[in-house]
């Protein structure tokens, strides 16, 4: 039901709650019977229409309030963003992103040839017996293919510095079980915490994370996984380099929506993790 539609449910009530002309006490009686019959259930029409809209509106408030304030105060559609499921794809509104993107993310260029390289590096760093295929997902409602590469801006147009972030999605595949691995390099942004332990903490809920830091080649890398089973088993190793360039890789049994069985284990030990998140090549020759 749109607004027209519950303008005319209210207009509804209002022509039924009209008093009948004068007639025969019988028809008028009967009449009355009728009108009081259609009334009731042009009130109930309306009053489940404005519970719908109430609801629906609720329900948006409460997954994007600024958006449901600015439509509520006339102000239309605003700039929101739509992941859904993995493999759906990021779109903006009303921004300004570089080099005329239409959303924060590039499709070509340096910056998109730059997430590819981050691919093809997390491809290559699987232990030996895993191996990264180039699957498709099981689930009917999700499109794409697992293994992809996104490079997308995380400031707007003009913004300074301009920050990028880089994600490669791996699936990883033994005996048929697939996980995931998913390798994340940023820009240097003033905004982002020095803790080793911050960033993997934060992905997982500070509250609910046991972070550990590994020293390697003389940098500082923190591992954290969550400490509460409803929280998943994804293990995140965080390294934020000297010239301001962060590295994040997550490792889980299981990749989402894929419809593909999990993997036994993971495919690193914590300190692997480390190593490998610490590694320079992963900084996109920065």
């Amino acid at each position: 039901m749109n607004e027209q539609d519950l303008k005319r449910a209210f207009q509804d009530v209002v022509v039924a709650s009209s008093p009948p002309p004068s007639m025969d006490p019988g028809v008028a009686l009967d009449r009355a019977h009728k009108a009081r019959s259609k009334r009731r259930a042009s009130i109930t029409g309306a009053a489940v229409a404005v519970l719908v809209v109430g609801v629906g509106l609720g329900s948006a408030f409460a997954l994007n309030p600024q958006s449901t304030k600015d439509y509520l105060m006339g102000a239309g559609q605003s700039s929101s963003s739509n992941p859904g499921k993995p493999g759906m794809p990021d779109t903006q509104w009303g921004e300004e992103w570089p080099a005329g993107q239409s959303d924060r993310t590039a499709t070509n260029g340096p910056q998109a040839d730059r997430g590819t390289q981050l691919l093809n590096l997390a491809k290559a760093s699987l232990p030996a017996g895993y191996d990264a295929p180039d699957l498709k997902y099981k689930d009917p409602g999700t499109y794409g293919g697992m293994l992809r590469a996104q490079a997308q801006v995380s400031s707007n147009k003009g913004e300074t510095p301009e920050v990028w972030e880089y994600t490669a999605y791996v699936p990883v595949r033994k005996d048929d079980k697939v996980g995931q691995l998913t390798v994340i390099v940023t820009m240097p942004n003033p905004n982002r915490p020095t803790n080793p332990c911050a960033v993997p903490n934060g992905m997982h809920g500070i509250a609910g994370s046991d972070c550990k830091i590994y020293e390697v080649a003389g940098n500082q890398v923190g591992v954290a996984s969550p400490v509460n089973p409803a929280q998943g088993n994804a293990t995140t190793a965080s390294y934020r380099a000297a010239n301001g360039w962060t590295v994040t890789i997550t490792q889980e049994e299981e990749y989402s929506y894929s419809g593909y069985p999990k993997l036994d284990r993971q495919p690193f030990f914590a300190p692997e993790l480390a190593a490998l998140t610490a590694d320079p090549k992963f900084l996109l020759g920065s």
